[in-house]
This record gives structure tokens, C-alpha cells and sequence, in this order.
């Protein structure tokens, strides 16, 4: 990682991905999305690009979950 301006920027697509989790872990899903969507362009290994993929979906669909019973009361 190489530091600009007192941040740490990635260079690698694993780099990328390490950055995701730390986003995600901190309920930072926004970034989180787009570092691991960074990671899969990136990626020249399908598994790790796969992987960040399934990340992105995770939060999607965490995201986007609806508890139907708590909205009817």
C-alpha cells in the first residue's frame, strides 16, 4: 500500500479486498462495495474475484433485507 496524503491506498486486487473486510467489520458498506468491487477488477485470480463478488451480494442483500413481521404488527 503506498500512503497519499496520510491514507493508505491499495495497489494489489488482495489489497483491495483486506480493505472490503475492514469496511465491512465497521459497518462502512459503502466503501466496502467499492473496495471489493476494486479487488474484482483487479483480480487475475477467479477465486479472489469470485470472492469479492460474494462480498458485494452479502451486502446487498444485507442491505436490502426486510423483516415483514416487524412491519406488521
Amino acid at each position: 500500500m503506498e500512503d497519499v496524503n496520510n491514507t493508505m491506498t491499495p495497489g494489489s486486487a488482495s489489497e483491495w479486498y483486506d480493505l472490503g473486510v475492514f469496511y465491512r467489520r465497521n459497518a462502512r458498506f459503502g466503501d466496502a462495495i467499492n473496495a471489493f468491487l476494486s479487488a474484482a477488477e483487479l483480480a487475475e485470480d477467479e477465486a479472489l474475484k469470485a470472492k469479492a463478488m460474494a462480498s458485494v451480494a452479502l451486502i446487498q442483500e444485507i442491505n436490502g433485507f426486510v423483516n415483514a413481521d416487524l412491519m406488521n404488527p
